[in-house]
């Protein structure tokens, strides 16, 4: 009930519309053919009037040829139907209203049953038109439709290619035999990435084509595996003026980054115009450079539209819908003329249009020359062109005609006449008859429609060559198809084929290049800045890029980019190499190392008890050694493979080795230290300790056992084990033992704190000579240990080869050491072992002046009595090793020239005699220098600071007191060693200097101090009786023992220098005086100052103090003086007993020889000997004396007694008889 009353409105509407309009319009024509089943077709035959809704001139192309083939198809398919079918064509003049105005008519001819036809002549009444074939222009259909779709009647579209007509919800009686632009949309997009153009600008027509043809392409290019970017895009009308065309090519040309490439979504009179525009701003403009354009099917192939702007389109690109050439229409259609082709009512329009000609001439015109009459002889195949789309108004009239038929052969049987009737009032029966129609055309192209009554795509690709090819100016190069095969969903596919002959817009095949940005490289992601324009940014090492280019993506810990960077590998564990050149080298030197360490223990074993290898503290030079051992060691554990055992003694021995070796010479240096800093105290109160080989060698594992428990703390922090080095990650696995900075160089500062205290030491020892050189040698190792290890730890930290760093740094801390401390000593032993004797490691006459009578005075507590008889050897000792230290070898007595002519043996016994001089003077300058080095020295510390000993008074009588003593014996020394040759008995002058100090000092063999040890004069009297009673005949009389004793100061109350210089007040009690005062023990001392005040009690106290101290170091360095003069007159007695047996030798020789030819007695042999003592060294001076053996003489025997002149006498008388 509904349905009819709006069915009757809309007739009323038709009706007064139709009036109107039919009124208004005198051009309205219609091409008719009469059949049982009418089909309406709408086609343009004339133009649009620019900027208006009228129509213009009439239109070849698109609406004369398109007019013919419908007429003739429609003439050829009636043959084939079992009905006849007739046809309505009426002109759209490519506008809405038109079309509009024309479907009304074709309504209201078929629904209202009017009897009168619009064209002339016609009185019969028409039939119902079932369905309508166009119009062409997409918005023009879609108004169509919204009409049709009312009274249901079927609208099959040859020319509308919006995607909107594929909504069924809205265009329900639609189809098309076209593709819709959604695949020309894509089509384009496949022709911009297979060229590469990333970077367009699209330009538009309003309308539902242009529109949604710019919506399908934008949806395209931003799909996300799309690489072109839209960076300007304009709508603007077809019919707008030139202008408005201007500014947008204006606009376009002058973005910041311009692109190159231009899709023009339009109509072709859009496209001309964008064409002449171009043309002039290249004219008016010098530096406007063209576009390259690409254009949708309203460009095609289209002549219209690039006619007189050939060069503007040259190189350009068009799409057009498959549509191939009509076979035959040519002929035909130039067959034609006005006289044989009456049904088309427009045909003589366009002939006068066509030839520029008239049929008719108005009486004012007949005598006009300039107008041309037609004659109807004029030549349609003169620049004849055909219209493209003639295919598909073909398929699109057959598509009705198959579907009436399907429709008839389903319903009608019998009453044809009925049937064909019913079949005119029922569209939606024909439009599902329409839907299901299959078929090929005569191109063997398959026509087929969708759910939405859509075709498959087929599109071809277009270029324009223009004047490069006037036969065939648009080259296909390409085509593009959809296709669906069983139902599957659509493929598509873009083929171009002839693309060697491609031109683009330069007329050259040059391929422009329109991005806005250039593609990233390989390990770049692009960041979009502004539109379609990017930054490209290199991705990190360990990261990938994505699919879309725009995100870099890590790799998982333990793979990495492949060379492309789209991938993550797998990456291979790397350990060191003992292939590696740096590993080879550290195992080397490693290796070496431990076998010269090897060698140098054998060695030192085999001259273990030699004086060189005593000399460098034989166990804490095996200590050393076992540590440098371990420090070579290190490096084969280090660069092991690593794993829990290997990490665990990498991090554990390194330290250890180093504290080992560091220790010991810690230990070394500073015994050397304290006994030297020992020799220089002018009071010696108590022995130095621990300066025994066992008490070294407990230190010094004490400071190794120190080391372990840092290490063994670090350990517990941190256990070792096998870790990926941070530093490679994540490009290399490379596996190392973990080690973390803190608990791995905590160890390392204890090595370093002994490091620096040995550095210290041995800078503070650094002066020491002869045997003590090698304090500067261990300096030489330290300073050098120094610098390793500060570089060392500077490495460990601040690279990743920490391996090599440690193996390299302990292989050269260890070279350093051995070289430094133990080539010295291998070099003596193996090169110049006759340097490997005691004298080359003793000390100088100035280093015993110095503290070898105090380290003398220390031992003297311990052992008493024993050495006595050392102090003897060491005195003999002291003058005969006088010259060796500073000449570099043995100084002996000179021989004569004649005595070493005479006897060979003699000769080879005394061949280390250098000088000839005379024996007496050169031992004479001898103990000369070592007196007045001596005295030297005492004078010296005579001068020092008294405060530092708390002596407070001048010290005039005391020097004069040594110094007398020290003349008295330097004259007895000298005594000794005179020129006479027999010196049984000497006699000196009184020493008058002595006596009047004695005198005037009645005291000083009195009083001694308090703090003398108990045993001192026992070892005085024991030293000084030993020497008497063995060479008493040699000494002088006047030198007495008690000239040897260490006297007390002169000390005396009535003495202004010694007395109080306190007042004594009348109420205190009466004050001792010095002697007393000295002598007091504290208890008395209190005891007798008990009550009085805190000063006073303070000041008396101090008093006794100072004295005691006085009394102490004045009778301390007397004594120290004197025993000293005491052993250098020993040597000098022992020098000159040699040297009379030695001359008594030589002239007994001598003797020999002379009377030998007279008697031919037989060869006496006479004991071998030494003329000198043992090797021996005195407690006190560490001095060397070696024994010399002597010549065999021939003499059955000799005295022990020396010899002197009437012996000799003797002998020669015995002789003689």
């Amino acid at each position: 009930m509904l349905y009819s009353h709006v069915t009757l409105l809309m007739l009323r509407v038709v009706d007064v519309v139709t009036k109107t309009t039919v009124q208004q319009s005198a051009r309205m024509q219609v091409a008719e053919i009469a059949g049982e089943i009418q089909i309406g077709v709408l086609l343009p035959l004339h133009v649009q009037i620019a900027g208006s809704e009228s129509c213009g001139k009439i239109w070849e192309q698109y609406g004369i040829q398109r007019t013919e083939i419908a007429l003739k198809t429609i003439r050829e398919i009636n043959e084939e139907l079992p009905f006849r079918l007739g046809m309505s064509i009426r002109d759209s003049c490519w506008t809405d209203r038109i079309s509009m105005e024309q479907t009304i008519a074709f309504l209201k001819e078929g629904v209202t049953q009017c009897s009168c036809c619009q064209t002339p002549g016609c009185n019969k009444k028409s039939a119902p038109v079932v369905a309508v074939v166009g119009p062409g222009k997409s918005s023009a259909t879609i108004a169509v439709q919204n009409l049709l779709q009312v009274f249901r009647i079927p609208q099959i579209g040859y020319s509308a290619t919006t995607p909107d007509l594929s909504d069924k919800e809205q265009f329900g009686y639609f189809l098309r035999v076209v593709p819709s632009d959604v695949w020309q949309a894509q089509a384009i997009n496949q022709l911009l990435h297979y060229y590469n153009w990333t970077y367009i600008a699209v330009v538009y027509s309003a309308g539902a084509y242009g529109e949604k043809g710019f919506e399908s392409l934008e949806r395209h290019v931003s799909a996300k595996n799309s690489r072109v970017c839209i960076a300007f895009s304009q709508k603007i009308k077809t019919l707008a003026d030139v202008s408005e065309y201007r500014k947008v090519l204006l606009s376009l040309a002058s973005q910041k980054t311009r692109p190159q490439v231009v899709v023009c979504f339009c109509e072709g009179q859009a496209v001309r115009k964008f064409f002449t525009v171009q043309r002039d701003l290249a004219k008016q403009m010098n530096k406007f450079q063209r576009f390259q354009w690409i254009g949708s099917d309203g460009w095609a192939d289209r002549n219209d539209v690039i006619e007189g702007l050939e060069d503007e389109a040259a190189g350009g690109f068009s799409i057009r819908i498959h549509a191939p050439k009509i076979p035959g229409f040519r002929k035909y259609y130039t067959s034609l003329h006005p006289d044989n082709n009456t049904l088309n009512p427009w045909f003589r329009e366009f002939w006068q249009e066509r030839f520029k000609c008239v049929f008719a001439v108005s009486k004012e015109d007949k005598n006009n020359e300039k107008i041309k009459i037609c004659t109807g002889n004029e030549n349609l195949d003169v620049d004849f062109k055909e219209d493209p789309k003639l295919s598909q108004v073909i398929n699109s009239i057959k598509v009705v005609a198959y579907g009436l038929r399907n429709m008839y052969q389903d319903r009608c049987r019998d009453n044809s006449t009925l049937c064909t009737e019913m079949l005119s009032r029922n569209g939606t029966l024909l439009y599902n008859y329409l839907l299901n129609v299959t078929f090929r055309d005569q191109f063997d192209q398959a026509i087929y429609f969708d759910r939405n009554g859509d075709p498959p795509a087929w599109y071809d690709i277009l270029n324009y060559v223009g004047f490069a090819n006037p036969d065939q100016p648009y080259v296909e190069i390409g085509a593009y198809r959809s296709m669906n095969e069983n139902g599957k969903e659509n493929k598509e596919e873009l083929n171009m084929t002839d693309i060697k002959n491609v031109m683009f817009y330069s007329k050259t095949s040059e391929l422009p290049v329109s991005v806005c940005s250039k593609p990233c490289e390989t390990g770049q992601r692009q960041r979009d800045t502004v539109s379609c324009c990017w930054i490209c940014e290199n991705c990190l090492g360990n990261q990938i890029v994505s699919a879309d280019i725009k995100t870099c993506l890590n790799c998982t810990l333990g793979s990495w980019p492949n060379a492309y960077r789209n991938e993550c590998l797998l990456i291979p564990h790397e350990t060191i190499e003992w292939s590696g050149m740096g590993p080879i080298v550290a195992l080397v030197f490693a290796t070496l190392g431990i076998l010269t360490t090897i060698l140098t223990i054998i060695i030192f074993l085999k001259h273990n008890s030699t004086p060189v290898v005593k000399s460098t503290t034989r166990e804490l030079s095996y200590i050393i050694l076992l540590g440098i051992i371990f420090c070579y060691a290190i490096t084969f554990a280090v660069l092991a493979k690593p794993s829990g055992i290997s990490c665990f003694i990498s991090r554990v021995i390194p330290p250890i080795s180093f504290s080992i070796v560091y220790s010991a010479i810690l230990t070394k240096t500073n015994r050397i230290a304290r006994i030297l800093a020992g020799s220089k105290k002018r009071i010696l109160t108590k022995k130095p300790r621990f300066l025994s080989t066992f008490s070294q060698v407990i230190i010094t594992w004490i400071l190794v056992g120190i080391q372990c428990v840092i290490v063994a703390a670090c350990v517990m922090k941190e256990w070792p084990d096998a870790a990926f080095v941070s530093a490679f990650l994540p490009r290399r696995m490379v596996l190392e033992c973990n080690a973390e900075t803190t608990a791995f160089l905590i160890p390392f500062f204890w090595d370093f704190f002994l490091i620096s205290l040995c550095t210290l030491y041995a800078f503070k020892t650094r002066n020491l000579p002869e045997n003590f050189n090698e304090a500067k040698f261990i300096g030489f190792t330290m300073y050098c240990t120094l610098v390793v290890f500060i570089a060392f730890l500077v490495l460990h930290v601040g690279t990743s080869y920490k391996a090599l760093v440690m193996s390299f740094s302990c292989s050269i801390s260890a070279t350093v050491a051995l070289v430094l401390l133990f080539f010295p000593k291998i070099y003596i032993i193996i090169l110049h072992p006759e340097r490997n004797v005691r004298a080359s490691y003793t000390t100088t006459k100035l280093i015993r002046c110095h503290f070898g009578n105090s380290q003398g005075t220390y031992d003297s507590t311990k052992q008493g009595q024993h050495l006595s008889s050392k102090t003897t050897r060491t005195s003999m000792q002291s003058g005969s090793v006088s010259k060796s230290s500073s000449t570099g070898g043995t100084t002996g007595i000179g021989n004569d020239e004649n005595a070493i002519a005479g006897g060979g043996k003699l000769s080879r016994a005394f061949s280390i005699t250098r000088h000839r001089g005379g024996k007496g003077v050169q031992m004479e300058e001898d103990v000369q220098q070592l007196l007045q080095a001596c005295l030297r020295y005492q004078d010296e510390k005579m001068q020092a600071n008294a405060a530092n000993l708390l002596l407070e008074e001048p010290e005039d009588e005391v020097s004069a007191l040594i110094a007398g003593s020290i003349q008295n014996s330097v004259r007895t020394v000298l005594s000794t060693v005179g020129p006479k040759r027999v010196p049984h008995t000497v006699v000196r002058a009184p020493n008058h200097t002595a006596t009047a100090t004695a005198k005037s000092h009645p005291k000083v063999q009195q009083t001694s101090p308090r703090r003398e040890p108990e045993d001192n004069d026992g070892f005085e009297q024991s030293s000084s009786s030993t020497s008497t009673a063995h060479y008493g005949h040699l000494i002088p009389s006047e030198v007495s023992a008690t000239s040897f004793h260490c006297p007390s100061p002169p000390y005396s109350s009535s003495d202004p220098r010694y007395s109080s210089s306190t007042p004594v007040s009348p109420q205190l009690p009466d004050i001792p005086n010095d002697d007393k005062l000295a002598e007091m023990s504290v208890r008395e001392l209190n005891h007798m100052l008990q009550g009085h005040n805190r000063e006073f009690v303070s000041q008396l106290k101090q008093k006794r103090r100072t004295l005691k101290n006085r009394h102490y170091a004045l009778n301390c360095r007397v004594r120290r003086i004197q025993t000293q003069l005491q052993m250098e007159a020993d040597n000098v007695v022992l020098k000159e007993k040699l040297r009379q047996m030695h001359t008594f030798l030589l002239d007994l020789q001598a003797r020999i020889q002379f009377y030998e030819p007279a008697f031919a007695l037989p060869e006496l042999s006479i004991p071998q000997f030494s003329y000198l003592p043992q090797t021996s060294t005195h407690p006190s001076c560490s001095s060397t004396i070696t024994s010399v053996p002597l010549a065999p003489i021939p003499l059955h025997s000799l005295p022990l007694q020396p010899l002197h002149t009437h012996n000799l006498n003797i002998i020669h008388q015995e002789h003689s008889y």
